[in-house]
């Protein structure tokens, strides 16, 4: 499994979970990650929720920058 973690401008991160690293595939999701309000109210992770799921990593890329999030780490 390969996690990359994006933030858009208001600190928001999801990560896109690649679920398969293998010649077959497996496919991607996008999960819900940090949240700078969640911090702020005491409620971090809490009940992480999966965004979108995707058959290709491009597309699912090209997703998170449609929504305006950029790549920041890659775990």
């Amino acid at each position: 499994m390969r996690v990359e973690v994006w933030r858009d401008e208001h600190g928001v991160e999801w990560e896109l979970v690649q679920l398969g690293l293998d010649e077959i595939g497996g496919g991607c999701i996008i999960r819900e990650g940090s949240n700078a309000l969640d911090r702020a109210d005491g409620d971090v992770r809490e009940g992480v929720e999966v965004i979108a799921r995707f058959g290709d990593v491009e597309d699912a890329r090209a997703f998170l920058e449609e929504e305006g999030f950029g790549p920041v780490q890659v775990r």
